[in-house]
């Protein structure tokens, strides 16, 4: 009997991993686990109840496990294809290293499949292509597949912001690249002495201006930084391409940018796991 393929999209981030049924029939993302790393800092303040994992820790496979075939009814007639996209190597080894101990064990068919730019439809126009990270990449080419207007500005806001450039017909420019809300908290901490370390939560809106203490002021500054640079980078873009030159949003913080941006925005949530829908879709499986 011939097997049914599975495909499994996994984003590994310098802010956490997500992991996504890949549904190419409909070029979907479905259902999605999302892992938000700690940084192991002792002093670490947060406002978020969310659980946090080190991403070299082990203790973060049973949440992937758990969601990845814990609540799938298929049997052995299922093969998984697992489509990664990773900018972390230390949570990539580990991820790889649990899935290939699965393959030797109990999947022998299923397949484990780190993407590089050789595995994407877009031409790379930089100066050292080996060197962009792959999430950049995955996330103009889904973009350019989804909106035929040239040129594109993809951006993308989580602990770091991206904010590049898609030429027609269909070339990856370059960008630019900023920290983000989470990643300018941690850095003011430990560049500091006195400043605390924020296991930062995603901007959720502009704080309150004054600050009225340490942490609020670390807050209004970082937010304010981050839309800020992103106003003058899609400034500058649109002096050189015109201001109808559509932006592409998306990440943890990018629907919350919307209302500090000049329209037209396109906000796509998950815009790397579209592009692991479109290798998905052109792999010989």
């Amino acid at each position: 009997m011939k097997k049914t393929i599975r495909f499994l999209g996994v984003d590994i981030g310098n802010s956490g991993l997500r992991i996504a049924e890949l549904n190419i029939s409909q070029s979907k993302v479905e259902r999605t686990l999302r892992i938000t790393w700690s940084h192991g800092n002792v002093d670490t303040r947060s406002h978020s109840a969310e659980v946090r994992y080190a991403p070299d820790s082990p203790d973060w496979m049973a949440v992937v496990e758990k969601f990845t075939f814990e609540t799938n009814t298929s049997s052995d007639r299922v093969r998984c294809v697992w489509l990664v996209s990773s900018v972390r190597r230390d949570a990539l080894s580990l991820l790889e290293e649990h899935v290939r101990q699965r393959i030797k064990t109990l999947a022998p068919n299923d397949e484990w499949r780190v993407i590089t730019r050789h595995d994407i439809e877009l031409q790379i126009d930089v100066l050292e292509p080996d060197r962009v990270g792959v999430d950049r990449i995955l996330a103009a080419s889904a973009a350019a597949s989804l909106f035929p207007q040239r040129p594109l500005i993809v951006m993308q806001v989580g602990s770091a912001m991206t904010v590049d450039l898609v030429r027609d017909p269909n070339v990856f420019g370059g960008g630019a690249i900023l920290p983000g809300v989470p990643m300018m908290l941690r850095l003011l901490g430990q560049a500091a002495d006195l400043l605390p370390t924020i296991d930062a939560d995603e901007l959720t809106d502009l704080p309150p201006l004054p600050g009225r203490n340490t942490e609020q002021a670390m807050r209004c500054g970082t937010a304010s930084a981050l839309v800020g640079g992103a106003q003058h980078l899609v400034n500058r873009y649109r002096q050189a391409h015109g201001t109808s030159t559509l932006i592409v949003l998306s990440g943890g913080d990018g629907t919350r940018l919307v209302q500090h941006l000049p329209q037209p925005i396109e906000v796509v949530p998950h815009l790397v796991l579209h592009g692991l829908v479109l290798i998905a879709k052109g792999s010989n499986v």
